[in-house]
């Protein structure tokens, strides 16, 4: 351990890396032998705005050994420091303070009270350490994450169902991006969202789809009737006319299968859906690339005692953190408020509601979920007729649209061919 302390501050003052102590990531309580030593170099650069030469150290503070030029990147010094902080901190906390408040409290009261101290001491090793990258100095970086990009694109783009909609992405979705799907009540979000779930199983990502609106019987329905064409009103009431067919297309659904695709509904959350749940299914699925959420008011939202609005928007920021650092694209369904859609009621001379997509400024509770979103499209449909439109994203083509066939019934999704309208 106080190999590690001299190490560090070793490379510390060979840098002059003052921002290191100065970003508040290192710590008094993290130098158990080494805390005269941080708090003299501490002293010193805020009188004097620099760090002091190491034989200044060394003279002023006898236990700490200089160590020069030190390899180790700082990434792992400073991951090192901390691990040995929480392992301290948890003996002591194990050994002492857990005694005490087992014999005061009563058992709910002491799992809470451990719950929250065991974070805090979670919270020590996983600091924020990244020191960014410098853009002026890292061209052969960027040269070989070209070339990756080259020989490797397919590993990082998740294509769409819908050929133009995937061109017009530039690829189709990447990992780790937020895409935003919304639409109003009832006019199939939830279709387009397993309909993607689906395209990128059969592309060998891993999908991890929660459904909290649905059960788990109709999600699994949806899916069959969207990759086998099974008719979803037959389905749900066990009434098929081809069984056999289906019987057939099941037994192909076996252990032989490599490539997950998780269902969990409101069957599998006792808890409910949360952003700590999820993570937690990630970490014990490391195959997964997509993460759907069909239904983001659904979830159980961050931060208590704040408004909807504002827990709302923490789940969402936390939303787009975790998929950034899972490298996984987040699916999230997201409803358009009704009160916008009389916005929208346009009738055609026959008298028939016009397809159209919401706008971009008609979002929900919080302005955040839009804010956050890597990709927002927006979806309508009605009676056979459907369009997505691409309302945000990183490519040129915002605001155009993409004409579907929809008979959801069927399982039928399709993208509207020129040669459609002759």
């Amino acid at each position: 351990m106080a190999n590690i302390e001299c190490r560090l501050i070793s490379k510390i003052l060979d840098e002059q890396d003052i921002t290191l102590l100065r970003r508040g990531i290192l710590l008094e309580s993290d130098f158990y032998t080494q805390h005269k030593t941080y708090n003299f170099i501490l002293g010193y650069s805020r009188q004097y705005n620099t760090l002091p030469p190491y034989d200044t150290v060394v003279s002023e503070c006898e236990n700490f050994e200089y160590e020069p030029e030190v390899s180790d990147h700082f990434n792992y010094l400073v991951s090192s420091l901390k691990n040995a902080t929480a392992k301290r901190k948890s003996f002591e906390l194990l050994q002492k303070e857990a005694g005490e408040k087992f014999q005061k409290l009563k058992g709910a009261d002491f799992v809470n009270w451990l719950s929250i101290e065991v974070n805090k001491i979670k919270d020590i090793v996983e600091v924020d350490i990244g020191v960014g990258t410098n853009f002026a100095v890292n061209g052969s970086d960027r040269w070989k994450s070209y070339n990756e990009s080259k020989t490797n694109r397919t590993g990082i783009f998740i294509p769409t169902p819908y050929k133009s909609l995937t061109e017009k992405l530039g690829g189709g979705t990447e990992l780790g991006d937020y895409t935003l799907i919304m639409a109003f009540s009832n006019r199939g979000k939830s279709w387009i969202a397993s309909d993607i779930g689906l395209a990128a199983w059969r592309n060998k990502f891993g999908v991890l789809h929660y459904s909290p609106e649905l059960s788990k019987k109709q999600q699994l329905d949806r899916l069959d009737t969207l990759n086998g064409h099974f008719k979803n009103s037959a389905l749900r009431i066990g009434k098929l006319t081809n069984e056999d067919q289906y019987q057939e297309y099941l037994s192909k659904f076996n252990d032989k299968q490599e490539i997950p695709y998780i269902v969990k509904t409101m069957e599998d959350l006792n808890k409910g859906l949360s952003v700590d749940t999820i993570e937690a299914d990630l970490l014990a699925n490391p195959d997964i690339k997509m993460v759907i959420i069909d239904g983001l008011l659904l979830m159980s939202h961050k931060g208590k005692g704040q408004s909807n609005r504002d827990a709302l928007s923490n789940t969402s920021r936390a939303l787009r953190q975790l998929f950034g650092k899972h490298k996984v694209v987040g699916i999230v369904v997201h409803q358009t408020p009704q009160s916008a859609e009389k916005e929208n009621k346009e009738k055609s001379e026959a008298g028939d509601r016009i397809v159209k997509c919401p706008e971009l400024h008609q979002y929900s509770e919080s302005i955040a979920t839009i804010q956050d979103a890597c990709t927002v499209l927006t979806f309508d449909a009605f009676q056979g007729s459907g369009k997505i439109k691409i309302a945000k994203a990183r490519c040129p083509h915002v605001d155009e649209e993409i004409e579907l066939h929809t008979d959801f019934d069927n399982g039928f999704i399709r993208e509207v061919e020129a040669c459609d309208y002759f």
